[in-house]
C-alpha cells in the first residue's frame, strides 16, 4: 500500500458523501471514531507527552506496539484520528516515513473541518511524523 493509494480511498469516501449531503460527512467521522477506540491508546501514553494540544477535547497519539494508536472522548476528533492512524498504519515504516503534511491536503478533509478541528488534525500529523523519527526500522 502507499500513501496516494490510502489517500485516494478516504477522498472518494468523502467526495462521495458531500455529494449526498455535508453531514453525512460527519456522521462518518463519528462512526470512525467509535472504532478509534475499539483498540485505544494505552492510559499510561494518555500524557501531555502524547496530546494533541490544540484540539478543544482530549487527544492523544503514539507509537505503541509497533503501530500508532490514539484516543479520545470526542468523537469527530477521534473520526480524523482513525484517518490518520489508519493510513499511518497501512504503510510500511520506510514508506510511512516519507510521509509529509502536504500529502494530507490532497483529501481535502481541511475543507470540512472547524478552525480548531482543522489546526488539531494538521497538529496530529506533524506529531505522528515526529514520532515516526525515533523508530528504528
Amino acid at each position: 500500500m502507499n500513501i496516494d493509494t490510502k489517500l485516494t480511498e478516504y477522498k472518494n469516501n468523502i467526495d462521495t458523501l458531500r455529494a449526498v449531503e455535508s453531514l453525512e460527512v460527519y456522521r462518518w467521522l463519528i462512526s470512525l471514531g467509535e472504532k478509534l477506540n475499539h483498540d485505544p491508546l494505552s492510559k499510561e501514553k494518555r500524557s501531555e507527552k502524547n496530546k494533541v494540544k490544540s484540539c478543544q477535547f482530549d487527544l492523544f497519539v503514539d507509537y505503541e506496539d509497533g503501530r500508532f494508536k490514539g484516543w479520545s472522548k470526542a468523537m469527530v476528533s477521534a473520526g480524523y484520528a482513525y484517518i490518520l492512524i489508519d493510513i499511518f498504519n497501512s504503510l510500511d515504516l520506510p514508506e510511512a516515513k516519507k510521509v509529509t503534511v502536504d500529502h494530507f491536503k490532497k483529501i481535502k478533509m481541511d475543507e470540512l473541518l472547524t478552525m480548531s478541528r482543522k489546526t488539531g488534525f494538521y497538529e496530529m500529523i506533524e506529531i505522528m511524523i515526529g514520532k515516526l523519527k525515533n523508530v528504528s526500522n
